[in-house]
């Protein structure tokens, strides 16, 4: 249970490899921490073994591609009784199914990429923004995907979903100014990930930053986050 000092942060994708360095640094650093991803088998074996060193987070087992505003309703409450306040949410999550040419994209996966990537989190931010408001200083970090690299041939739902983002964020953080949250995208780079292997099959992940170092990168962006002077 948050009291008045302790800062609360939302990570999404908690199950994935950023997602999970990032709530192990945050747990770290004495925040509570919820845990929001569609696998709730790693969210368990996370909170598992975090709460086997001392303090865990709160797991949400809820899937961005499936859930719908009443889901997104629902979390807002519970949060409001289980801490009282929300501090932040990192957007973390990430859909996709592989290198297609739109030609042969099925529908269903574009529907899903969507959903998960841009429509979900825009749903959950919605929800969420009286949380947000209630505490001063507040910020939303999205993390992006190189967008105007992925708008080309072949990233189909996945690099719509890129450019998608950024426009939201964009709309956010002009539509919050003067209310909060702020609001902000951060691309972390290149690092190893089983989504990425999906591109790259044959990169060595030595030659790569570890997750772990994204989220070092992606933390340090987030504390950053601040809204534009407002008039």
């Amino acid at each position: 249970m948050n009291d008045d000092t302790t800062r609360a942060v939302l990570v999404t994708g908690a199950a994935g490899a950023l997602g999970t360095a990032l709530v192990r640094r945050l747990i770290a650093a004495g925040t509570d921490c919820i845990a929001l991803d569609k696998n709730r088998r790693k969210l368990e074996k996370l909170h598992d073994e975090l709460a086997a060193d001392g303090r865990a987070p709160l797991c949400v087992p809820l899937d961005l591609a499936g859930a719908g505003p009443d889901h997104y309703a629902e979390l807002a409450d519970s949060l409001t009784g289980e801490f009282g306040r929300l501090d932040g949410m990192i957007h973390a999550a990430a859909e996709f199914k592989g290198l297609r040419p739109v030609e042969h994209l099925p529908p269903d996966e574009w529907m899903q990429e969507l959903q998960a990537g841009l429509t979900g989190p825009m749903l959950l931010t919605r929800a969420l923004l009286p949380l947000l408001r209630g505490t001063e200083d507040s910020r939303v970090l999205f993390v992006v995907d190189d967008p105007d690299a992925r708008a080309c041939a072949y990233w189909a739902g996945y690099g719509v979903v890129q450019s998608g983002v950024r426009a939201l964020a964009s709309t956010l953080a002009a539509e919050c100014r003067k209310t909060g949250p702020a609001v902000d995208i951060f691309d972390p780079g290149a690092f190893y990930s089983p989504l990425r292997s999906r591109v790259w099959p044959a990169e060595d992940p030595s030659s790569l930053p570890t997750a772990d170092a994204a989220a070092e990168a992606v933390l340090e962006a987030f504390a950053k986050v601040e809204r534009p002077g407002a008039d």
